[in-house]
């Protein structure tokens, strides 16, 4: 979605946005939680987390609270006044049903509990989509949207689209580890030859000790932390060659 917009827009359903950042991290203070959205993104008036849940969690309903708390402190700055927060919706789309209410789709807003129709209207919406019922949603491109995450099954040219970006991200992933794989090795290299390094550089030292010195081997060991057998090795080899 980062890297094609086109495609972030069609799912979040909107005309106009702002370049999304996937794996975006946001975080109150440093003593707080941090969060890391899957996708992040935002038009003029609204914010838009988009999260990718595969299993199903009881905890997705505070998740959610605490990402939307995350996201308002985050653009309210000192002196802002509170018109300025704009709407916020938090979006998971699961592959199983998070609340067992066997819906296809959970929209929640703070609504009155007296009369259960009074809306606080405090612009923040929460949307849980159940892809295991995907085909009870009313949108056929969402259903189609849903059924693609399921099952990999493409029905329209969006879907299709989908599948051959999601083909491309594999292959770029692939030569991403391979990449990370030979960083690595270059670094374990590195490492050695430092370690290295440091040995010759201690034995080096033990060996001007043994010459200079009457320390025992024992302390010269100690001191160039090497090992007792090494400082002997080499304290044979110097006897030898004198």
């Amino acid at each position: 979605m980062e890297s094609e917009p086109e495609i972030c827009k069609r799912v979040i359903e909107i005309d106009r946005i702002e370049i999304p950042q996937t794996e975006r991290t946001m975080q109150e203070s440093f003593e707080s939680k941090s969060v890391r959205f899957d996708v992040y993104a935002k038009d003029s008036d609204r914010i838009f987390d988009v999260e990718m849940q595969t299993a199903t969690s009881k905890k997705l309903a505070k998740r959610s609270r605490y990402y939307q708390s995350i996201i308002d402190v985050e653009h309210l700055t000192a002196g802002t006044d509170y018109d300025e927060l704009k709407d916020v919706y938090i979006i998971f789309i699961c592959l199983g049903d998070v609340f067992g209410e066997k819906l296809p789709v959970y929209t929640f807003e703070n609504v009155c509990t007296e009369n259960g129709r009074t809306k606080l209207n405090d612009r923040t919406f929460k949307v849980f989509f159940n892809a295991d019922l995907c085909d009870k949603i009313d949108s056929k491109e969402r259903r189609n949207f849903l059924a693609f995450l399921k099952a990999n099954e493409a029905r329209d040219d969006f879907t299709e689209t989908l599948r051959s970006k999601l083909a491309l991200a594999k292959k770029n992933m692939k030569w991403r580890r391979q990449y990370m794989t030979w960083e690595q090795t270059l670094k374990e290299y590195a490492k050695e030859a430092y370690e290295e390094g440091l040995k010759e550089n201690a034995k080096n030292n033990a060996i001007n000790l043994l010459q200079e010195t009457d320390l025992s081997p024992e302390v010269i060991a100690k001191c160039c932390k090497l090992s007792l057998e090494e400082v002997l090795e080499l304290k044979e080899t110097l006897q030898v060659h004198s």
